[in-house]
């Protein structure tokens, strides 16, 4: 693979065929054997932290057993980030979507994280910072949100968005998403821009993020079947076989 397509990598983005097209495309280059050199270079160049985790576990000294388990515990850590995350997205959209006090949403957003590494007063602070940069560069100003980031840094970039609706009006805030990288973010920002009631924002979301969530663990178990299939030095042609029991 090239390592700018390895870098970009999202498995959250990618489509499912594209996942199994990156697995069938390392089967291929390596043939017969597992190539620990070529799987670790692919590790190292890799940005998607799942793939290149298992990309790990093909040239580990673990069982099958044993991979497949740590795999399987991996895939629930992932998906458990990724609906803590989405959860904190959906109370910042809520809460700008009622006009709710600030400290009431940053309370309800901290009430999902068992050991903060940051205090309610920090994260206060970074947000009103970012609302001033705002201010002085209202056109080329981005605050990009996405579950990439670690969710002390999620929940300052949502805050500067309930501060600047707060200040501006819900109709300001979506300029500011239209160059993110989170499609449920910008979707209910476009929602909450546009007045639509809480109750019905609520259902979309709700509705999007169990799509997305049940869409990543579908990928993730593509992913780990292929990978611990390549570590068996699996023929292409079943490798393949796997990859159609996941494609619709």
């Amino acid at each position: 693979m090239s390592e700018e397509l390895s870098q970009e990598m999202n498995l959250v983005e990618m489509p499912v065929e594209g996942v199994a097209a990156y697995w069938l495309s390392l089967k291929k280059i390596m043939g017969a054997k597992v190539v620990p050199k070529t799987l670790e270079d692919e590790a190292q160049n890799t940005a998607e932290p799942f793939i290149r985790g298992m990309l790990d576990l093909c040239i580990s000294g673990l069982d099958d057993a044993t991979a497949r388990h740590a795999a399987l515990r991996r895939r629930d850590t992932v998906l458990h980030d990724m609906r803590l995350k989405l959860g904190l997205m959906r109370d910042a959209l809520l809460s700008i979507a009622v006009g709710e006090n600030p400290r009431m949403v940053l309370m309800r957003m901290f009430a999902r994280l068992p050991l903060p590494v940051i205090t309610e007063e920090n994260v206060t602070k970074m947000a009103l910072d970012m609302v001033r940069l705002a201010e002085a560069n209202k056109d080329g100003y981005v605050v990009t949100v996405s579950t990439k980031l670690t969710r002390e840094e999620l929940v300052v970039k949502l805050m500067f968005y309930v501060l600047w609706a707060r200040r501006e009006g819900k109709a300001a805030i979506e300029v500011f998403g239209q160059n993110g990288r989170c499609r449920y973010f910008n979707q209910g920002l476009v929602m909450t821009a546009d007045g639509h009631d809480r109750s019905f924002i609520k259902t979309c979301l709700d509705t999007a993020a169990e799509e997305i969530l049940d869409d990543a663990g579908q990928k993730m178990g593509l992913t780990l079947d292929m990978a611990l299939a390549l570590r068996s030095k699996t023929s292409y042609e079943d490798m393949f076989r796997i990859a159609q029991a996941y494609i619709p």
